[in-house]
């Protein structure tokens, strides 16, 4: 956590597929903290990330920030009440290949933000595929409700136009992994020496972790 002179602390919470030691999941999350540490510097302001994390313990060890368990509404909620607000992603997060929970697990978060008077930012996501015609006006309603929502290529920000979102609403920013520094040699603590999985691919739950039924 970063002090500055008024006391002022700006805790935002985040929400993607952390704490299982996906090794692209995890890279995404050190993007996300670094650019907000690179902000918090330049800036001057002081932030404090709050992970939403399937191993918390892990999680604040592997990083220094605050974690919290990602499932359980109660759990989520809580961490949202004492923040500033949500940040949703990067990764490929509203997509159901992998299964049916990661598309209501990521837009369910979204709206118990909406519930504690918090903003969300949808931060570079990758969209689809969305094969189940049910979750394409849930994505749209989530994106329009955003406070602030960007994608990381063109080919999401066409899917999302055709489920109704408005181009004026969306951003298409570089993907957040590009970004990163080039780290040196990881041991195997390293989240980068984890599961090679593709970002955000694995479906989730509230009720549980990993791959939806």
């Amino acid at each position: 956590m970063k002090e500055n002179p008024n006391g002022k602390v700006n805790r935002l919470v985040l929400s993607g597929y952390y704490g299982y030691r996906n090794s692209g999941d995890e890279a995404v999350l050190l993007s996300i903290l670094t650019a907000l540490e690179q902000a918090s510097k330049t800036k001057g302001v002081a932030i404090e990330p709050i992970v939403l994390s399937g191993d918390p313990a892990w999680t604040e060890k592997q990083y220094g920030v605050r974690a919290m368990p990602r499932m359980g509404v109660g759990n989520i909620r809580a961490a949202l009440r004492g923040s500033d607000g949500l940040i949703s992603g990067g990764g490929s997060l509203l997509q159901d290949a992998t299964g049916l929970g990661s598309i209501p697990y990521y837009l369910g978060v979204m709206e118990i933000a909406r519930w504690c008077g918090k903003p969300a930012f949808v931060y570079a996501q990758g969209i689809g595929p969305v094969n189940r015609a049910l979750f394409r006006p849930w994505i749209a309603r989530a994106m329009r409700k955003a406070a602030y929502a960007s994608v990381r290529d063109a080919e999401s920000a066409e899917l999302l136009a055709r489920f109704g979102v408005p181009h004026d609403r969306i951003d298409v920013v570089p993907d957040p992994v590009m970004g990163l520094p080039l780290p040196p040699a990881a041991d195997d603590a390293d989240p980068r020496s984890a599961s090679s999985a593709p970002a955000g691919a694995s479906g989730d739950a509230f009720g549980g972790a990993g791959a939806a039924a």
